[in-house]
């Protein structure tokens, strides 16, 4: 697991440095790749619950302070300066609006379920919120029922760099974004529109489709791409004539990579391999692509694909796509069809002449 770092107030540092390059807008290579990497378990992630961006900006501040070999929660303090930064306060703000922020949080409940455990946890964000008014700074920490979702996870967590994600404007955005992440390396998710609204927190609103597309869908969709390290595009379910779920398509965002990493994104544009566009056109999806890219050589692959091309070009095939798997499977090779072809041509050939 990757180590965070610890240094006060490393988000907002980060942040600050990101913005300063951005307002530049040179092409010295900047260091913006010290990112603070947070670890959330699933169950959390997939939890339902509703607070507002101020919130979830101290939450995920807060999770970026926990440390691989903690073994109970900490109180972790920051400035009131730094605290208002990292919401986005005005310089009028005084320690009754932010005892706001602290406050909700504690009146708050999310709901975590454990569908293996079989088990529903209702739970606090945090239970402790101390301020010294005299040298200004803030004390707070996670509930106790926390720790089997942020301590000590060994599977079936995501890591998300948290950097990228105090930038978004949009609570909507930051949690469809945590929900799509897991699913990165899958490449796809299909979610109900009940269960994207009740993870949003917005379960008894935007009750008509257009306004849950314009308001959530939309602006979730233009902030991730802009702003994060995946690329979303999303299709509408539709089984009869209501629209019921939001299928997710998922995948780098080259953009991203390359204002963070030219020449590492220079060097991926050049190794990335031509066979997955060629999956494409035999109508594979990127989750069938990735597994298949997971179990078998690109060479392997190829030999397959050349095979079933044989096979086309003869007319001999009913489900290309069929035909393209189980030649992945077996490990056709093309040379071993144009040698049939050449047998049975020589063949025919023999019989017209005689």
């Amino acid at each position: 697991m990757k180590k965070i770092s610890a240094s006060i107030p490393a988000v907002i540092r980060n942040i600050e440095l990101k913005k300063q390059v951005k307002k530049k807008n040179n092409k010295e290579n900047e260091d913006t790749s010290s990112s603070i990497v947070i670890f959330q378990h699933n169950n959390l992630i997939e939890a339902r619950y509703s607070l507002t961006l101020q919130e979830k900006r101290l939450i995920l501040w807060l999770i970026s302070k926990i440390q691989p070999d903690e073994e109970d929660f900490k109180k972790h303090e920051l400035a009131v300066q730094e605290f208002m930064n990292l919401l986005e306060l005005t310089g009028k703000a005084n320690y009754k609006e932010l005892q706001k922020v602290t406050l909700g949080l504690m009146k708050k409940v999310l709901v975590i379920k454990r569908p293996d455990e079989r088990t529903l946890t209702q739970v606090n964000w945090i239970n402790y919120a101390h301020y010294e008014e005299g040298t200004g700074r803030i004390q707070l920490a996670f509930s106790d029922a926390m720790k089997p979702f942020l301590l000590h996870l060994k599977s079936q967590f995501t890591a998300i760099e948290v950097t990228d994600l105090m930038q978004f404007k949009s609570i909507h955005a930051i949690r469809i974004y945590e929900l799509l992440k897991q699913y990165q390396d899958i490449g796809e998710r299909t979610l109900t529109i009940d269960e994207i609204k009740e993870c949003c927190g917005v379960k008894e609103k935007l009750k008509q489709y257009i306004h849950f597309e314009q308001k959530l869908l939309l602006i979730a969709q233009r902030e991730i791409n802009e702003k994060s390290d995946i690329h979303i595009e999303f299709e509408r379910i539709k089984p009869s004539r209501k629209i019921e779920g939001i299928k997710f398509i998922i995948s780098k965002n080259k953009a991203y990579e390359l204002r963070n990493n030219p020449v590492k994104e220079t060097q991926e544009i050049k190794r990335k391999p031509p066979i997955i566009d060629t999956l494409k056109e035999f109508g594979l999806s990127l989750r069938v692509i990735n597994q298949i890219l997971k179990e078998n050589t690109e060479q392997t692959i190829q030999n397959a694909i050349n095979a079933v091309d044989l096979q086309l070009s003869r007319g001999q095939v009913r489900n290309t796509k069929a035909m393209l798997m189980t030649a992945i499977k077996e490990q056709w090779h093309p040379e071993k069809y144009k040698q049939r072809y050449l047998i049975t041509s020589q063949a025919s050939q023999w019989y017209y002449c005689r």
